[in-house]
């Protein structure tokens, strides 16, 4: 779902939208790391944290954002890339589903649209959190439509609007969910599986 976000929110870009899978692959590769590496960097995969400061600072934004939204991060290397100077990188950190309760607050408060747009995509937020988004910033009821756990109140609002783009992505995660793309934990919250990266 990142993916498609992401997609999404560089939709308006003249250059084409985001990409940070391919683009982020390439320039490791390109500056001459081992295959092995970039595979844990693209797939999400766990860093040692002398990676994850090294990664930090390369200058390729699609790289940062990939380690920022990478869930194997720890609070505090989260709390490096929520600081970054760069709104995409820190609309990583917005979808890393290992944010704390305080982080959550602080991209929330991000001056960025792109970031508490992102945020409002994060499957790990509750309803509680997802809805305060949704009073505080109303960064647009899309974004909820790409969340398996979007508020039953949001929802109602996403099926009474003139919205069709978020209505079809409301239908798209409603799909999803029972395809098995999405699965529900034992507090109900639907997640997406990772494919044995830890």
């Amino acid at each position: 779902m990142a993916t498609i976000a992401v997609s999404l929110l560089a939709g308006c870009n003249i250059a084409g939208p985001a990409y940070p899978e391919r683009d982020g692959r390439k320039y490791l590769e390109n500056h001459g790391s081992r295959s092995s590496f970039v595979d844990r960097v693209v797939g999400g995969e766990k860093l040692d944290h002398s990676e994850v400061l090294e990664l930090s600072k390369c200058p390729s934004t699609d790289v940062r954002y990939l380690v920022a939204r990478n869930p194997n991060l720890t609070c505090e290397e989260i709390g490096i890339f929520i600081h970054d100077k760069n709104d995409f990188v820190r609309s990583g950190a917005a979808c890393n589903t290992s944010v704390s309760l305080g982080q959550i607050d602080i991209l929330t408060g991000d001056s960025s649209h792109t970031v508490y747009c992102q945020l409002a995509g994060n499957t790990s937020l509750s309803e509680e959190a997802l809805l305060s988004i949704h009073k505080k910033r109303n960064p647009g009821i899309l974004w909820f439509a790409l969340n398996p756990n979007c508020p039953d109140a949001i929802r109602q609002e996403i099926v009474n609007s003139h919205d069709d783009l978020a209505k079809h992505w409301l239908l798209v995660m409603d799909g999803w969910k029972r395809e098995g793309v999405y699965r529900q934990n034992d507090k109900g919250r639907w997640y997406k599986p990772l494919t044995g990266r830890q």
